[in-house]
């Protein structure tokens, strides 16, 4: 690199650092922060998202258990009676082991896929809502940006913390909006100059 370009490039920065420094000193960077653990053991719409698919997982469960049994009777029925059945009932009876085995693996597979397929629908339904409302909190408190508090923040005041406010307007309803923002206090009128 010439000693020239070295300096052009050198100049540059120098400007942008300048201009960059200039911009931060008139407009202050003003941040906040979500706490999501928090959000997340404070929320009741988020609990109630969370017990519902416990509780499909448990019905998806159950379900699986029954022909898991269902088929280890069978195993048990065949292993008991095999040496006294035709042939031809032994070999059905395997047969229908077989179906009931294939069955048992197609079913544990749909619901799989399935509660991949309903996690994944709540989590893009929440990000969803907390980006509306993050979004609208911070024009509404004039913030510059708010951050995930696990951003690797190592310590912050707490009067950043929007946590609370974020799970009071999520628990109010997706389609809710934040507060309107308090008025801010008129300039106080000129006053009229004394005539000369």
């Amino acid at each position: 690199m010439t000693r020239h370009t070295t300096f052009i490039v050198f100049s540059t920065a120098l400007l942008l650092a300048f201009v960059f420094g200039t911009c931060l000193a008139q407009t202050p960077l003003t941040v906040g922060f979500v706490d999501m653990q928090q959000f997340q053991a404070k929320s009741k719409r988020m609990q109630e998202m969370q017990k519902q698919f416990v509780e499909l997982n448990n019905i998806k469960r159950t379900g699986l258990e029954k022909k898991q049994n269902d088929l280890k009777a069978l195993g048990e029925q065949l292993q008991k009676q095999g040496p006294m059945l035709k042939e031809e009932t032994r070999n059905e009876k395997i047969k229908e082991i077989g179906m009931k085995e294939m069955e048992l693996k197609l079913a544990q597979k749909q619901a799989e896929t399935e509660l991949q397929n309903e996690g994944r629908a709540l989590e893009e339904s929440m990000m969803r809502d907390l980006i509306k409302i993050i979004g609208d909190l911070r024009k509404q408190k004039n913030l510059s940006l708010i951050l995930n508090s696990s951003a690797a923040i190592l310590a912050a005041d707490d009067s950043l913390d929007v946590t609370d406010e974020v799970v009071k307007i999520y628990d109010a309803g997706a389609g809710s909006k934040p507060a309107a923002a308090a008025p801010k206090p008129a300039a106080p009128a000129a006053k009229p100059k004394a005539p000369k």
